[in-house]
């Protein structure tokens, strides 16, 4: 019963966390992350809870208070004008609009959210523009650009007949102002209306009106404190500033601190938000001991700083925590845990009142003792946080894998992509798409990038072996393990090097590690051996054969001893550069191989230049071959016209012995695949190695 309610949960989570709609607003707060980092940590050194070193900035050396101040608004005090731009741009990312048509959307919804500002009397409501502006932010941002993506559509109020021939910019600037003036005016009737009928400025002051009136008369007992809990959470959870929005209810009900008032609004600063609202403080710690994702543990030791002195915005905007199905489960159940067990605590008299004002920047323990004049307060909080620690790991555990599900969805959209692109032999577009597949390409190019020059790629080596299974060479695989993506499809990272310019940096690591595993092997097995490595045609375009020759003399190792591996279509790549290189590899004495052989773009003209001295049937054809009889024919076709030209074939796929048999009645002796070994690291290999030549 319990696995059955967790699955249905995990499928409802997972369908609301893959929504266009969450999509978009966790898109647009990501991008917002770099001003959350300064903002943050400027308002943490300007409330630094430490009356000292407070001193020193606002009254000694005021330019430092002065100037902090300065980025704190630059940032935070722009916070929901930012995430508006952010917003209209991931939007219009998400219908596909190109680069110069974005733009346009945001400058739509800027102004549709300008026109929010609560201008009376000439006066505007700057705060709206900061973070306790966010939801107005989302609602706005996205609902006008859904009404301006709508109205270009329509001919008759795009004006696209008076653009034609017109350059990109001003064509779509003129296809704009219709569908602008209706979106921005529909959204200043709205403003007018909220004024005109409730005498407010605009409709956050309506909302934060609504929740003051919902306290009036009922006093500051558990009730009262109860209702105030669970609204400032769940505030935050659809993207409000609860705790501006519900501040005025704080100052009018909790804000009396004495030896027989339990609740305060240093009560609730001391034991109920800890760590900033939702009692993140336990989810940090919760990231630091089940996450096992290096994303959520960076963006854990970003927060790091901040949650200490309980500003928590680095974790609600980064995971992000806002607008998260899953999450906002323990945000929401945490401080009413917390709330209740410390209410508890003080009514029974295990815990003293809260007998001082402290600032609400003070970390955990010092201000559970500071609050109450007790070490019981500090215990206390330490019994909410593991308390609410245990509350938190299995949402944490929960999220984390519903993340894994959407970025491996994202990943096999891009793998499928790129291997309809090879099947159908066209060129992909990734790296300049702004879809999902096209996002994961360009970051995972950047971090290709740095994990090359990090050095953080390898080899693994698939043995190759004759019909009495001696070992006689191995293929050089090339790996990379993504800390959040697992093992990237190898075709994916010769595409993302090809494309983004690093293809000669990435194969002279790969002749590098190849080499120099030859001269391994060499050294504790003195019997022929050889190594082949994956090249393309593109490798071809630039001076490969001279990066080889220089790696082989370094290490002292025969070119014969390095074969070469080259696909089937990149042979058939009609360039002179290519045939004249193949042709100086060869007379260099390396070996050649024709790679995924027989896949129907073969030209016999290649195979009787004598270039190639292997050919290696393509997996499709050794899969099948017990129950294809074209398969098998194909096959003895392409054994015979080896045999005749003298040319070696391999077959790779071969995992288990019926294969295995087919293959040698079909007078195929030379295998590769899992029946004889999976790819595995150096050292494994050559001790296999060393241990077969012993056997055989």
């Amino acid at each position: 019963m319990e696995k059955t309610l967790k699955k249905h949960m995990m499928k409802s989570f997972y369908k609301i966390e893959s929504s266009h709609l969450l999509s978009m607003i966790r898109r647009g707060l990501t991008m917002l992350v770099p001003i959350l980092v300064i903002g943050t940590m400027t308002h943490a050194i300007l409330y630094f809870p430490n009356e000292s070193f407070r001193y020193l900035i606002e009254e000694r050396v005021p330019m430092i208070s002065q100037f902090l101040e300065i980025i704190y608004q630059g940032t935070f005090g722009m916070f929901s004008m930012c995430l508006v731009i952010s917003l209209s741009i991931s939007y219009a990312m998400e219908k596909g609009e190109e680069i110069d048509k974005m733009f346009f959307y945001a400058i739509v919804a800027v102004a549709s959210f300008g026109t929010q500002l609560g201008m009376v009397d000439g006066e505007i409501q700057t705060d709206i523009l900061g973070n306790t502006g966010c939801f107005m932010a989302m609602i706005v941002g996205l609902l006008s650009c859904a009404m301006f993506h709508r109205l270009r559509k329509i001919e008759g109020i795009s004006l696209r007949k008076y653009t034609v021939g017109m350059e990109a910019i001003p064509a779509n600037a003129i296809q704009s102002i219709l569908p602008a003036t209706i979106t921005v005016g529909s959204f200043a009737l709205i403003q007018y209306a909220v004024t005109a009928i409730s005498g407010e400025k605009n409709l956050y002051t309506l909302l934060t009106g609504f929740a003051y009136r919902g306290f009036e008369g009922i006093g500051n007992g558990f009730l009262s404190a109860l209702l105030y809990t669970v609204l400032v959470h769940v505030l935050w959870i659809l993207g409000f500033h609860g705790s501006h929005m519900m501040e005025t209810v704080a100052i009018d009900n909790f804000s009396a601190v004495g030896e027989n008032i339990i609740f305060s609004k240093s009560f609730f600063d001391t034991f109920v938000v800890m760590g900033g609202c939702g009692t993140t403080i336990c989810a940090l710690i919760g990231i630091f001991l089940v996450a096992r994702k290096t994303r959520m543990r960076n963006i854990g030791k970003l927060a790091l700083p901040t949650i200490i002195f309980n500003s928590n915005d680095i974790l609600n905007f980064g995971i992000p925590i806002i607008l998260n199905p899953v999450l906002a489960i323990p945000f929401v159940c945490v401080p009413i845990m917390a709330l209740v067990v410390s209410y508890g605590a003080v009514a029974l008299g295990l815990v003293p009142c809260v007998t001082h004002e402290i600032t609400w920047t003070m970390p955990i323990l010092f201000s559970g003792y500071m609050a109450t004049d007790s070490v019981a307060g500090s215990i206390l909080q330490l019994v909410i946080v593991i308390v609410g620690l245990a509350m938190y790991i299995p949402f944490l555990k929960m999220y984390e894998k519903i993340y894994d599900l959407k970025m491996e969805e994202k990943m096999q959209n891009l793998i499928r992509g790129l291997q309809e692109c090879e099947e159908k032999g066209q060129k992909p577009d990734f790296l300049q798409r702004i879809d999902d597949s096209g996002m994961v390409a360009r970051t995972l190019l950047q971090e290709l990038k740095a994990d090359l020059k990090n050095k953080k790629l390898y080899l693994m080596y698939q043995p190759q072996v004759n019909r009495e299974g001696k070992y006689i060479g191995g293929e050089a695989l090339i790996r990379w393990q993504h800390p959040e993506y697992g093992f990237i499809y190898p075709p994916l990272i010769i595409y993302l090097a090809t494309e983004g310019g690093i293809l000669p940096e990435l194969e002279r690591e790969l002749v590098d590690m190849a080499v120099k595993a030859i001269q391994q092997i060499s050294e504790k097995c003195e019997e022929d051996f050889k190594i082949s490595i994956n090249i393309t045609a593109h490798s071809l375009n630039w001076e490969l054969e001279e990066c080889i020759k220089e790696k082989l003399e370094e290490c002292h190792v025969p070119a014969e001893k390095l074969w070469l591996e080259i696909t089937e279509q990149d042979v058939l790549t009609n360039s002179e550069i290519v045939t004249r290189k193949i042709h100086q590899l060869k007379e260099a004495g390396h070996r050649l191989l024709i790679d995924d052989f027989g896949m129907g773009h073969t030209s016999l003209i290649y195979l009787q230049s004598d270039n190639f001295d292997v050919v290696k049937l393509d997996g499709s054809l050794v899969r099948q071959i017990v129950e294809n009889e074209t398969n098998q024919k194909i096959i003895a076709s392409i054994v015979e016209l080896g045999r005749k030209l003298r040319i070696n074939v391999i077959a790779e796929f071969v995992e288990n012995e019926e294969q295995k048999q087919k293959l040698e009645e079909l007078g195929c002796y030379c295998y590769q695949g899992y029946l004889y070994g999976k790819p595995m690291l150096l050292e494994e290999f050559i001790e296999n190695l060393c241990e077969n030549h012993a056997r055989k």
